[in-house]
């Protein structure tokens, strides 16, 4: 059945609502990188996230954009709080979307589903251009959220026959390798990090802000031709080691370089982003031994597309709950 939302009405959209839509990561890799083409083509606008301290490591922070076509705004408010225990989570995201006619808003939905799901996309449409297309040995350093949506996703995209794992603790390392075993890959854990760079054609760096693994990875163990996503905004690397990357690329330049030091531990330069990858305005690898890195700081723009492809498929399918505005 369709959910029709009234204009007196906003649809709630609870995680167990998000994962029920069932999006299909085609669709979502095809919806980011429509949004990211409408933002080479002037059909978008954003600006970078707010930064807000809570004392400590702890900050809030939201970031958004509007886009024309479809017509919907978002905006992601959240909390980092890396001191949390007792199982409460260091991250609550939530989003929310409003149509571009009226400025209505239209949803308001959780966005923990959605932040792990886009950041792996972000890396996907990048590694199009950017990975070699025969890729078959990927590598994670950090093995939590982000690495396993990071597996699911790149395994399903490229010809992967090999997994190796790297975690400050052995044991989440072997998990994550047991469970890349359950996908049909051969899979291994190790203990010292430059063993899961070396020989690798993907590289996912996820290194938690505060680990005390920061700043330890360094990019001259990096093969020629192997691409790598720093999902970590480059922290787990060496800062002046990432100059040894043939080209570095980001997925929004403006959010990647705002403020007088940028929100990435890297100092530049960019080759270019993803919109110019999209677009055709910058070719993606340029030869097989190329050695090249996307540092990104996760656009708005890519919650934005997914939440409104979400949304849209809730009210499709006659997902969540209707609330009084």
């Amino acid at each position: 059945m369709t959910l029709n939302v009234a204009d007196d009405e906003l649809l709630y959209l609870s995680q167990a609502d998000v994962v029920a839509c069932d999006a299909q990561v085609g669709e979502l890799e095809a919806a980011l990188r429509h949004a990211f083409l409408r933002r080479a083509e002037g059909g978008v606008w954003s600006h970078p996230k707010v930064t807000i301290s809570a004392g400590g490591a702890n900050i809030f922070r939201g970031k958004g954009a509007v886009m024309d076509r479809p017509g919907y705004a978002a905006f992601k408010w959240f909390g980092y709080f890396p001191g949390n225990s007792n199982g409460v989570p260091d991250f609550m995201p939530l989003i929310v979307l409003n149509e571009i006619e009226t400025g209505r808003p239209v949803a308001i939905m959780d966005g923990v589903w959605i932040s792990a799901i886009r950041t792996a996309l972000i890396s996907l449409v990048a590694a199009r251009f950017m990975a070699r297309a025969d890729a078959g040995t990927i590598g994670f350093l950090a093995c939590g959220a982000q690495a396993r949506s990071h597996l699911d996703v790149f395994a399903a995209a490229f010809p992967l026959t090999h997994v190796v794992a790297f975690s400050r603790r052995l044991e989440t390392a072997e998990a994550f390798a047991a469970k890349a075993r359950e996908k049909g890959l051969q899979a291994r854990a190790v203990s010292d990090p430059r063993a899961a760079i070396a020989g690798c054609d993907i590289v996912i760096s996820s290194v938690p802000h505060g680990s005390p693994t920061n700043r330890q990875l360094d990019a001259n163990w990096v093969e020629p031709g192997t691409f790598v996503s720093s999902v970590d905004l480059g922290f787990g690397w060496k800062r002046d080691s990432l100059a040894a990357f043939d080209r570095t690329m980001t997925d929004d330049r403006e959010q990647s370089t705002a403020g007088p030091n940028g929100v990435l531990n890297y100092d530049g330069p960019f080759a270019g982003d993803i919109a110019d990858l999209v677009s055709g305005r910058i070719a993606g690898r340029t030869h097989r031994d190329e050695r090249n890195a996307l540092i990104f700081s996760g656009a708005g723009l890519a919650d934005l597309a997914a939440a409104a492809f979400i949304y849209e498929a809730a009210c499709a399918k006659g997902i969540g709950t209707r609330l009084p505005r």
